[in-house]
């Protein structure tokens, strides 16, 4: 059957507690399998742009990301002069692409 936005919330929730396939299946959607449920959830994380990382997976990325961030941010900051805070920061508020492009820019600048 078709997918409500119930059914969308009821998946993610389940599958943000950490629930299997199986057992998600079997308590939320006796009507569907199991991989009905990993193919719909997929889906939902692609339209949110979360790609192959499910929820508890960044959660783990965010929790050791904090735990590392001086250590991550320090060196780069040494380098140019600043504050890691600050560094990091600029970095994040930016983004790759942009940093990326900026990067180009200098090398090609220099040359």
């Amino acid at each position: 059957g078709t997918w409500t936005a119930e059914d969308d919330s009821a998946l993610v929730a389940a599958r943000s507690r950490g629930q299997h396939w199986a057992d998600l299946q079997r308590e939320h959607f006796p009507t569907k399998t199991a991989n009905a449920c990993r193919k719909r959830y997929e889906r939902l994380m692609e339209r949110r742009g979360v790609y192959d990382y499910d929820a508890r997976k960044f959660e783990r990325i965010a929790k050791e990301y904090m735990g590392m961030r001086k250590q991550i941010w320090s060196g780069l900051a040494a380098r140019v002069g600043e504050k890691w805070p600050v560094v990091e920061a600029q970095c994040m508020s930016t983004g790759l692409r942009t940093i990326q492009s900026n990067a180009r820019s200098y090398t090609n600048r220099w040359r």
